[in-house]
């Protein structure tokens, strides 16, 4: 069996000494898993341990005197806490387990029950798990910036290709508050043959590539677009488009002036 991390920071927060010793003890029981436990007794001063994020998971008892788990939970959701957190209880219950694991906690384990072989599970799922959590994050930070900054106006859509999202080029480039985009579709944007051409297309194909088009802004000028629409989860509830459009205005202006001097001379 693999090991779990090279080396693991754990925090216990448990008001019960004897408990925090018995849960320990199953955490060290685990074969070829390196860690450093800390026991934190007190409410408060669990608070400022996850808001200073010196661990990598946190093993929190139910009961913490006035305050629960579930208390500890909700702090640590409004701090931002990504670390993984997994509820302890004596008893079973499932109020409790549904209420933890909707707040937030990665898990919810009964003391009675514990054993190396469970606690070693919770530990490396909880693990896997936050580090996934935290790289399609990071990776959706990184894409939602390459998307906010992009020169072209990117957007997604419904499979009707009413507006779902869009980048600040978007608006810019017809003049729609991203309020009043989210009321209207590309649709509305198009001339009739361009939108029947639109619609076949992705009805049969799910990808329009670099279809030259004109685009009414909402002062009706005309802009002249590349398009690029393609469909994704084709099919399925959850079926949506996703594009870009490259304004070619300028050049096309550019093309006519130097077309027109060309007749000139």
């Amino acid at each position: 069996m693999p090991t779990i991390e090279t080396f693991t920071r754990i925090l216990i927060i448990d008001d019960d000494e004897d408990d925090f010793f018995l849960t320990a003890d199953y955490i060290k029981s685990i074969p070829e898993f390196k860690c450093k436990i800390d026991w934190c007794f007190n409410y408060n001063n669990a608070v400022t341990a996850i808001q200073q994020q010196g661990y990598d998971i946190y093993f929190v008892d139910y009961r913490l005197g006035a305050k629960t788990g579930i208390d500890l939970l909700q702090e640590a959701r409004s701090m931002q806490c990504e670390e993984p957190i997994v509820l302890l209880t004596g008893k079973g219950n499932k109020t409790v387990d549904m209420e933890a694991m909707r707040i937030g906690a990665t898990d919810y384990l009964i003391k009675g029950e514990l054993t190396s072989e469970k606690i070693e599970r919770c530990i490396r799922y909880s693990l896997e798990r936050s580090a996934t959590l935290k790289a399609l994050k990071a990776s959706e930070s990184k894409y939602r910036s390459i998307f906010e900054q992009s020169k072209d106006a990117v957007f997604t859509t419904t499979p009707d290709l009413f507006f779902l999202d869009i980048n600040t080029a978007c608006a810019k480039l017809f003049g729609y508050s991203p309020a009043e985009m989210n009321t209207i579709s590309l649709y509305d944007l198009m001339t009739p043959r361009a939108k029947e051409y639109t619609r076949q297309v992705l009805e049969y194909t799910g990808e329009l590539m670099d279809y030259e088009t004109e685009l009414m802004t909402k002062t009706q000028d005309t802009k002249y677009c590349i398009l690029t629409a393609v469909m994704q989860n084709s099919g399925s509830a959850n079926a949506y488009v996703q594009g870009i459009i490259h304004d070619i205005t300028n050049l096309k202006k550019a093309e006519k002036a130097n077309l027109q001097m060309e007749k000139l001379a």
